[in-house]
C-alpha cells in the first residue's frame, strides 16, 4: 500500500515539473518579450476615432423602433407608481369642491327651517351634503398622499426628465458587471461612443446616464452600489429616486445581499416594476465543469435553486445571464420583459411566431432546430459582412499581460499601449489559420478553447519564441 501511494506521487511530481518554469534571480531578458508589438507602427487613430472610419453595416435599426413605438404607448406621463406633484387643474377642482360645499351647507341651513313637515326632502339633502363631504375628504385626502410622498421620496436633481423618456435603473455594487450589461443591452461594440467604462472596481461614483444609440429618450442609468458612506443603505431609495423609474435590475454575480433583499420589499411595496438578474454565469458553469465534472444545465438548477430557496427568489422575475454570451441563458427573455414593445412588433413582423427573443439562439429559445427558432433581432434586415470562424470568434476586446488593448472589428485588429500608442493590424487567414503579424497563429481548436476558459493562445512559428497570450477583457 505505501509503495502504491509513493509510486502515484512520483509519478505526479513528474507530470508537474513536465509542465514547470524555473525562476532565477537574475534571468536572461527574452527575446519573445513584446515582440509580437516591435513591427507594428503606432501611428494609428485612437480606439474611438478608428471606430468611427468603419464602415457601418447598412441595417434597420428595430430596436429602436420598437423602443419608440412602447414609448409612445406609455405615453407622456411619468410612471404610474411615481410620486407626483399636484397638478394646477387638481388644486383648482379642491378649491372648487370646496366652495360647492359650503354653499350647499348654507343653502340647506337656510330652506331647513321652511320644509317643515317635509321630512323627505330633507332627508334627501342631507344624503346629498353627506355624499359631497366625502367626496372633498377623499380629494383632500389623495392630495396629502401625493404631497406626502414628494416630501418624503423627492425627484433627484440629476433626474430631470421622467415624463417624456423611459427610465431604467441598474443598481447592484461593484464588481457585479453592471456596465458590461448596460452596453449588452444597448447592443453597443466595445469602446464605440457612449460604450460605459468596465472595470473590476467601483467604476459609478454617481448615477450616469446611457441611452440607446438611436433612441435617446430610452435610457439605462448605471447606479452606485448601496451600504457606503457616500451612498447608505437606509435612505438608498430615497436618494437614488427609484420610484420615478419606470423599472429597476438589480444585479448581482452571487448571492443577493441583505441590503438587497431589503430593496427589493421596498419596490414591491411601492408597485415599482423589477428584475433580478444573476450575471456571470457561464463563469460558474466553467468552474462547476472543472471542479465537480458538473455539465451546464446542472449548474444553472442549482444556481437557480439557491436564489429562489434561499432569498425567497420568484423565478418569474429572476434572470441568469451572462454580458459574455448575450444571445444565451435569460439574456433574450430580460430584453423582452423590460421592453414588451420588442415582443409586439415580432408578433406584427410575423404573427406566428410563439415569443419574442432578441438575437435568441435556438439553445436560448428552447426549441430543438435553428429553423424552428423566431429570427433574431439583428437578422431582419442586416446585410452583415461574412466572417470565418475563427475571425467571427475574435471579435471583441482582449487584452495581455503587458497591458496592451486589442479591438478587433471584422478583420482589423486595434492596438492600444499603456502608453496611449495606437495602431492597426491586419488578421489574415489561410488554410483554416488566423495569422498574426505572419509569426503567430490560432486555429479553430484554440478558439473554442479561449471561449471556456477566456484565454486565447497564439502558436509561434519559431519555437523559440514563447506563446502570444490574449485574455478576453468583456
Amino acid at each position: 500500500m505505501p509503495s502504491e501511494l509513493i509510486n502515484a506521487l512520483f509519478k505526479r511530481r513528474s507530470e508537474v515539473e513536465s509542465a514547470a518554469q524555473t525562476w532565477e534571480s537574475a534571468p536572461t531578458e527574452s527575446l519573445a518579450d513584446a515582440s509580437h508589438l516591435a513591427s507594428l507602427s503606432f501611428d494609428a487613430p485612437s480606439v474611438q476615432d478608428w471606430l468611427k472610419t468603419l464602415e457601418t453595416t447598412p441595417e434597420e435599426d428595430l430596436l429602436a423602433e420598437a423602443l419608440t413605438e412602447g414609448l409612445a404607448e406609455r405615453g407622456k406621463s411619468g410612471p404610474a407608481h411615481a410620486p407626483r406633484a399636484i397638478k394646477p387643474e387638481e388644486s383648482a377642482h379642491l378649491k372648487k369642491l370646496v366652495a360647492e360645499l359650503g354653499a350647499l351647507q348654507a343653502e340647506f341651513t337656510k330652506e331647513r327651517d321652511t320644509l317643515g313637515v317635509a321630512r323627505e326632502e330633507v332627508e334627501r339633502r342631507e344624503a346629498d351634503l353627506q355624499k359631497r363631504e366625502a367626496e372633498l375628504e377623499a380629494e383632500e385626502a389623495e392630495q396629502r398622499r401625493l404631497k406626502d410622498a414628494r416630501e418624503n421620496y423627492p425627484q433627484p436633481d440629476w433626474l430631470e426628465e421622467v415624463d417624456d423618456y423611459m427610465n431604467v435603473a441598474v443598481v447592484g455594487n461593484s464588481g457585479v458587471g453592471k456596465s458590461l450589461l448596460i452596453n449588452k443591452l444597448r447592443k453597443l461594440r466595445p469602446h464605440a461612443e457612449g460604450w460605459a467604462p468596465v472595470g473590476v472596481n467601483e467604476t459609478t461614483m454617481r448615477p450616469q446616464m446611457y441611452p440607446f444609440p438611436n433612441q435617446h429618450s430610452v435610457r439605462l442609468w448605471d447606479l452606485p452600489g448601496a451600504g457606503t458612506t457616500a451612498v447608505p443603505a437606509a435612505t438608498y431609495l430615497q436618494d437614488m429616486g427609484l420610484r420615478y423609474f419606470d423599472r429597476v435590475i438589480v444585479v448581482t454575480a452571487g448571492r443577493f445581499t441583505e441590503m438587497e433583499v431589503a430593496l427589493r420589499a421596498e419596490l414591491e411595496s411601492h408597485c415599482v416594476p423589477y428584475y433580478l438578474v444573476r450575471t456571470k454565469v457561464d463563469q460558474d458553469i466553467w468552474n462547476n465543469r472543472e471542479d465537480n465534472f458538473a455539465d451546464q444545465p446542472k449548474t444553472l438548477q442549482i444556481i437557480r435553486e439557491d436564489l429562489e430557496q434561499k432569498h425567497s427568489v420568484k423565478s418569474h422575475c429572476l434572470y441568469l445571464v451572462s454580458s459574455r454570451d448575450p444571445e444565451e441563458f435569460d439574456m433574450p427573455r430580460l430584453m423582452a420583459d423590460l421592453f414588451p414593445c420588442l415582443r409586439k412588433q415580432l408578433q406584427q413582423l410575423d404573427p406566428l411566431a410563439p415569443s419574442f427573443c432578441p438575437a435568441g439562439s435556438p439553445q436560448a429559445l428552447g426549441v430543438v432546430t435553428a429553423a424552428a427558432a423566431p429570427p433574431a433581432w439583428h437578422d431582419s434586415w442586416a446585410l452583415p459582412i461574412a466572417l470565418s470562424v475563427i475571425i467571427a470568434g475574435l471579435q471583441g476586446r482582449w487584452g495581455d499581460s503587458y497591458s496592451a488593448s486589442y479591438l478587433v472589428q471584422n478583420s482589423s485588429c486595434h492596438v492600444t499601449l499603456s502608453t496611449g500608442s495606437n495602431a492597426v493590424v491586419i488578421l489574415s487567414q489561410q488554410d483554416g489559420v488566423v495569422w498574426w503579424c505572419s509569426r503567430w497563429y490560432i486555429n479553430e481548436e484554440a478558439l473554442l478553447k479561449a471561449r471556456r476558459n477566456r484565454e486565447l493562445r497564439w502558436t509561434p512559428v519559431n519555437l523559440q519564441d514563447k506563446p502570444l497570450v490574449w485574455y478576453w477583457c468583456d
